[in-house]
């Protein structure tokens, strides 16, 4: 989309209005002055600009933007890179729902690594509906219904987009993370086998004794599984979807009265062709209760308003049912993933009440049948 490197610190005028000039954006006039403010991003790096502009520019020009830049770890620089080229590939498409903030340039240099994105600061009229805080905390975790609701749909209306889409075959996204072929699953499969050793040799003193049998007989069962549930999905590229990868509500915008629209999905790091059913378990299960998913039926109501935005948006021939199970195989993936979070020096009070949330899904979802069936 634009090409503007290095970035100087602080930004100045002069850069800013090279960026927005090179994406039409400010088509005359200038950038006077910009002040930055700092943001409460953790995994990136992540600043607030308010710019004020020459008389002779346009009176709808942005005064308030976000700019993101990568981190430094390896693994945020190659993120920053998957981001910029999905927000690249999104604006190329003028089919594509309103799902994204309005970027105005996204950038990626291949001999630094270093890559940005410029976006619409939609802070006064959208906010997370929870806070990654509240998140991780659980107790304060569930969203307003309304804002859930925003969420449902823009995650429905993305995978319906995105349904066996034609763009999925042509190697803009990685398939499968841990299902694609047998060699990509024999090696997710050693992965979280060592990390749960190594956890569980840290924490086989208190750990619980019916956790610890779950997860062993997980493990064991996860062969069958891919071969009854995955491998048929794959091969064809069957009832595939483009998944966002961190579906959590945190990482949501939801308009707050009296603004009105649509919600917005926010760091676009891991998009992948997969299975629509884990976003939607990462979405419901990973920091909820048994307590907080069942009130209200406020799980069964968003597994039903996904289906019925996803039928809305063309999705035929794809029963309720099928979802269901999805839903499922979402459960038993994002089981594994507090696992590998403990073996990675993640912190107790994060991948513990994560773990306690997955486990309560699995058995409430009656998960370990989709594994007896495989056996069968």
């Amino acid at each position: 989309m634009t090409q503007a490197f290095p970035i100087p610190d602080p930004v100045t005028p002069d850069w800013l209005t090279a960026v927005l000039g090179q994406s039409a954006v400010l088509g005359q006039g200038a950038v006077q002055m910009v002040e930055t403010e700092p943001t409460a991003a953790f995994n990136s790096a992540t600043i607030r600009l308010c710019a004020r502009y020459s008389p002779d520019a346009p009176s709808d020009a942005p005064t308030r933007l976000i700019l993101k830049r990568n981190i430094s770890e390896e693994w945020a620089r190659e993120a920053g890179a998957e981001e910029v080229r999905f927000y690249t590939l999104v604006a190329s498409l003028a089919d594509h729902p309103r799902i994204t903030v309005p970027c105005y340039a996204a950038a990626y240099d291949e001999d630094s690594g270093q890559s940005y994105l410029l976006l619409r600061d939609l802070s006064a009229t959208h906010r997370p509906p929870v806070t990654r805080d509240q998140q991780v905390g659980i107790v304060d975790g569930v969203p307003p219904p309304t804002s859930i609701a925003a969420a449902v749909e823009t995650l429905a209306q993305l995978h319906a987009y995105w349904w066996d889409h034609p763009l999925l075959d042509a190697g803009q996204f990685s398939v499968g993370y841990w299902s694609r072929t047998p060699e990509q699953f024999e090696r997710y499969l050693q992965r979280r086998t060592t990390s749960w050793q190594r956890v569980i040799a840290r924490e086989g003193e208190w750990f619980p004794e019916d956790t610890r049998t779950l997860y062993e007989q997980v493990l064991a069962y996860l062969p069958s599984h891919w071969e009854r549930y995955l491998k048929p999905r794959f091969h064809p590229r069957h009832h595939l979807t483009l998944t966002h990868g961190d579906a959590y509500f945190a990482n949501f915008l939801c308009p707050e009265p009296p603004a009105a629209g649509p919600a917005y999905l926010l760091d676009w790091q891991s998009p992948e062709v997969d299975i629509g059913g884990y976003d939607l378990a990462n979405l419901c299960a990973t920091f909820w209760t048994p307590e907080q998913r069942r009130e209200d039926q406020r799980e069964e109501r968003i597994l039903r308003r996904y289906y019925t935005t996803l039928q809305a948006h063309g999705v035929n021939q794809y029963a309720w049912e099928d979802l269901l199970t999805d839903y499922q195989l979402g459960l038993i993936y994002w089981l594994l993933v507090p696992v590998q979070d403990a073996a990675d020096g993640v912190q107790k009070d994060y991948w513990w009440p994560k773990m306690q949330c997955l486990v309560a899904a699995f058995r409430q979802w009656h998960c370990q049948e989709l594994f007896d069936m495989a056996r069968a």
